[in-house]
């Protein structure tokens, strides 16, 4: 491994306690995505398999890395002066994952998609909205919500990514998949969930900073949620104009469930 590979390199994990409270939520989130979205559980059924979808889904991962790769250097800058430890730890971190799409595009490519194909394409309205909560929370709060993303992200593609992939190899085939699958090994192997979340303890001081991890998260998954709703509507749905339509305002309503669900 490298020796400036952003691996986790603290002995424990910070704030355990809290993290008891926060992976309970995520694993509500999780049951609640397959319980109550339309169609979500067809993600995990072999039969509902749709190519559009998985090269969608595939090409706004990508997108969503390219962007983030432009939002993680301002995080690192930010704690320059104020944690400079955090800032070399953000600052690995967000150097590793910003490449990342490349895993990705490597994948699709064995498809039949080209990288103009892939970069030319349109962010979904989810995927703005999320970018735009990253620069707003920075210029008016801290990153955090920025750090939190990340944690969501590790974590909730540590717990689903296996049995998504499992599915799509069925039909894409293993070879198809060696990006997703060595993105995924990475993240494993340099304990990615904890570094990130022990990175974001360094800032969390009190009850109120615990609240507003609490309040981004939520409003994230809530995000990723609609992500969802919209890259279906787009892919399967091709066409359905009202459906499109209603993916498009369908994060507002997650975000108002969601906070009512999930607020502690």
């Amino acid at each position: 491994m490298s020796t400036t590979a952003a691996h986790n390199t603290y002995e424990s994990l910070l704030n355990p306690e809290f993290r008891v409270v926060v992976d309970e939520l995520l694993l509500k989130f999780e049951q609640h995505f397959y319980e109550n979205i339309a169609n979500a559980g067809k993600m995990l059924d072999s039969s509902e398999f749709n190519i559009e979808m998985y090269k969608r889904h595939n090409v706004e991962t990508i997108l969503r890395i390219a962007l983030k790769r432009a939002v993680d250097p301002l995080i690192a800058n930010y704690w320059a002066t104020r944690d400079p430890q955090l800032c070399k730890e953000w600052g690995l971190y967000g150097a590793e994952e910003g490449r990342h799409d490349r895993m990705f595009a490597n994948d699709l490519h064995k498809v039949g998609m080209t990288d103009e194909q892939i970069y030319s394409t349109k962010p979904t309205f989810a995927t703005e909205l999320l970018n735009g909560y990253f620069y707003y929370t920075m210029a008016t709060e801290d990153p955090m919500a920025s750090m939190v993303s990340g944690f969501y992200l590790e974590s909730v593609a540590g717990k689903t990514q296996p049995d998504w992939l499992d599915e799509m190899e069925k039909h894409v085939g293993a070879e198809n998949t060696i990006g997703a699958r060595a993105h995924l090994a990475i993240d494993i192997e340099e304990d990615h969930t904890d570094m990130v979340w022990n990175s974001i303890m360094r800032i969390i001081k009190n009850a109120d900073d615990e609240q507003r991890f609490i309040d981004h998260i939520v409003k994230i998954n809530a995000l990723f949620t609609s992500y969802f709703v919209e890259v279906y509507q787009i892919s399967v749905n091709k066409g359905e104009l009202n459906k499109i339509e209603e993916s498009l305002i369908a994060p507002v309503s997650a975000i108002n469930t969601a906070l009512k669900t999930h607020a502690i």
